[in-house]
């Protein structure tokens, strides 16, 4: 594609694959990444008209995905703003326009040695988390709550440890995937799915959650 205004992705920068959106390297510093939507959602609108209201509808259902997480990241850094703290998610930085679509820029996660920072399931998989992780797990699932942060996939492998800043963040599975975005506009309905979300994960993770107190207990 010569002169294509389109950025191009090369596959020797591919990272990882989820089940909705592939994760590619952005450039050679490291510092930023792009998701974009993977290829089955992108199918359906690929002759779509986005003049015509069906068009343009099938349009907004292939990248709901990106859109429920923008109003989730945008509510976080309002109130990041008002704290003038730092939110327990990853930072967005905005949208490219790439040969696979519309990709979302975010921020890399580094660890100690400036490589792609470990999950939790990483660190899982590598032996019983350390009394300063549970600790720090506690301080995450803390913030979680108190920013009223909206979150359908808790799971491990979307809890990044960073190194810079000696926390945890979540890095993907954050918005609101109800038609009535009710928990985005109830703490009291979000706080109880997070109680689910985190007695899951600890259920499939090997870790204590007390229910009461909300926190992860040391082994």
């Amino acid at each position: 594609m010569p002169n294509s205004p389109l950025r191009q992705l090369k596959e020797t920068d591919f990272l990882a694959k989820g089940s909705e959106r592939h994760v590619f390297a952005l450039d050679d510093s490291g510092r930023v990444l792009v998701k974009v939507m993977r290829s089955k959602y992108l199918r359906k609108i690929r002759m779509v008209d986005d003049r015509s209201f069906f068009g343009w509808l099938k349009i907004r259902r292939a990248y709901a995905l990106f859109r429920r997480e923008q109003k989730a990241l945008s509510d976080v850094m309002l109130r990041a703003a008002i704290r003038e703290d730092m939110p327990p998610v990853l930072s967005f930085r905005g949208y490219i326009l790439t040969e696979k679509g519309l990709g979302q820029v975010v921020e890399t996660i580094r660890d100690a040695e400036g490589k792609v920072a470990p999950s939790l399931y990483g660190q899982l998989q590598a032996g019983p988390l350390f009394p300063a992780q549970i600790d720090a797990l506690n301080e995450f699932a803390a913030r979680i709550y108190d920013w009223h942060v909206v979150a359908h996939d808790l799971g491990p492998k979307n809890i990044v440890w960073n190194a810079e800043d000696g926390r945890y963040v979540l890095v993907d599975g954050f918005g609101d995937r109800s038609i009535i975005p009710l928990k985005t506009w109830n703490r009291r309905l979000n706080n109880r799915r997070l109680d689910r979300a985190f007695r899951e994960m600890a259920e499939t993770s090997g870790l204590d959650w007390d229910r009461a107190e909300r926190r992860f207990r040391h082994g």
